[in-house]
């Protein structure tokens, strides 16, 4: 290369990025540019997913660059936008390819540019992709995910092998419905960052999806953890937030994502106060769904355990069947709880309790006695809500 290009960004870049005899596409001209400019760059989807990368430096990793992105709402800014991270001087800009939105970030690793330069930067790899016919590869996570969730396993393979993933690799999914997007993406970024979680997802509509990745550096989180998180979500308009973990592979994950999708309609019926569904509440619900579904023998052996309540003479039975439901699906078998989730007094609630032992004839707290008639009450609630089955 002549001295005439040797100080310039803008002539360096434009140097390597239309150099058609020496570059066989337009991410060998822009990892060119990138190393003899010393700038880094990542072209992201809307969700956020990486494009392609060109990274001359690895003090910062992308999934904590893009964490930064969502936190301070990049998605929501029209404009060039700079942003500090450890350091590191990032410049984001939204980009639009043949109709599709993306989001392109440049780094200037020593700080050697202006913004101006770094806009002006951005404006010619934009005139390089077009002059280059640069068509973006189509985004494989979306696609991975989504072939989860359709229970397409031999594409959800075949693209796990093109993501370089292994079943060992993901550990597990979550499914977050009804949430505006970015308020949404900003409570999981603050979730992975403050528990060193990796993550792939994606949004469709007002939903995010995504898989749960292994995570060597995590912190130790459960389901209060996942209980705060899906208090967040509910402020961004989810009222439920799914996620399942200690999964086999696409087989696990298909079947996490099928078992949410015959559940999701029901699930709150049974927990009115829930959130935040585990593969727990998941698996209950799906049984309760299938009873309810197929009827016969099974559905009447568990309401018979709560027919004693139909055939009593007891007068105000429908706070007593309220009390027992609280009680055992909502309450976890607390008096304390269920008087606050009732309102009312915690005598008043041993009481009744006292009157629904009477009537069934068991120790409702019994260990052999509390499986069946949670299953029984859960049904229940549901052949209120549903009746069309």
């Amino acid at each position: 290369m002549t001295e005439t290009f040797s100080n310039s960004l803008i002539n360096n870049s434009i140097y390597h990025l239309l150099n058609f005899e020496k570059h066989s596409s337009f991410l060998a001209a822009l990892r060119e540019a990138a190393i003899n400019n010393n700038f880094q760059i990542v072209l992201f989807s809307g969700d956020f997913n990486t494009v392609f990368s060109v990274e001359t430096r690895h003090t910062v990793s992308i999934e904590d660059v893009v964490r930064m992105g969502i936190e301070q709402d990049i998605d929501k800014r029209s404009n060039n936008t700079k942003l500090e991270l450890k350091g590191l001087s990032t410049y984001w800009g939204p980009l639009v390819i043949g109709g599709v939105k993306y989001y392109l970030m440049l780094v200037d690793n020593d700080m050697n540019y202006t913004q101006d330069e770094i806009v002006k930067l951005a404006e010619i790899i934009e005139l390089a992709m077009g002059m280059w016919n640069y068509t973006p590869e189509r985004d494989l996570t979306a696609e991975f995910i989504r072939a989860l969730r359709r229970g397409n396993r031999s594409l959800a393979y075949a693209l796990m092998q093109e993501l370089d993933l292994t079943g060992d690799m993901c550990k597990g999914i979550f499914y977050v419905p009804g949430v505006q997007k970015e308020e949404g993406f900003k409570h999981l970024a603050s979730f992975e960052k403050e528990f060193g979680i990796r993550t792939l997802k994606i949004t469709e509509g007002s939903e995010i999806a995504g898989i749960l990745l292994d995570s060597p550096d995590a912190k130790e989180y459960g389901e209060p953890e996942w209980k705060g998180l899906a208090r967040q979500m509910a402020e961004a308009g989810a009222s439920k937030t799914f996620h399942v973990s200690g999964l086999e592979g696409v087989e696990g994950m298909c079947n996490a994502f099928q078992i949410i999708n015959e559940t999701e309609a029901f699930v709150q019926l049974i927990f009115p106060h829930k959130h935040s569904f585990s593969k727990y509440e998941l698996a209950l619900a799906s049984n309760c769904v299938d009873i309810c579904i197929k009827s016969g023998s099974v559905k009447r052996n568990y309401l018979d355990l709560i027919k004693p309540f139909k055939n009593t003479k007891e007068p105000k039975i429908k706070p007593l069947m309220d009390t027992l439901e609280t009680f055992v699906l909502d309450a976890g078998l607390s008096t304390a709880k269920t008087a606050r989730l009732m309102d009312i007094h915690a005598n008043t609630v041993q009481y009744r309790l006292k009157r629904i032992r009477d009537i069934l004839g068991v120790d409702i707290t019994g260990n052999t006695i509390v499986p069946g008639l949670m299953m029984a009450l859960a049904v229940g609630r549901i052949e209120k809500e549903v009746r069309s089955f």
